[in-house]
């Protein structure tokens, strides 16, 4: 485990061992969650539903992210 301090503006450096060590480079995109504990969970951007958040099977359709689950279900409501 590392331990940082926040900066006086609220940011926070991830340090460059893990940065490395996750493949991480300057300038990539990263998604940032909360969790109900009080944590963040920060990993790699991934494409991810614009309507339920899930990761899985998302695709991309003009510009909004939908996974196949609520794709289908928009489908039958239309």
């Amino acid at each position: 485990m590392t331990s940082k301090k926040l900066t006086s503006s609220a940011g926070l450096t991830i340090p460059k061992d893990l940065r490395l060590r996750l493949g991480w480079k300057p300038g990539m995109s990263v998604d940032i969650d909360p969790t109900s504990d009080g944590a963040l969970i920060i990993r790699a951007h991934s494409p991810r539903c614009r309507f339920c958040g899930s990761y899985e099977n998302v695709h991309k359709y003009k510009d909004i992210t939908i996974c196949t689950e609520c794709a289908k279900e928009m489908k039958e409501a239309i």
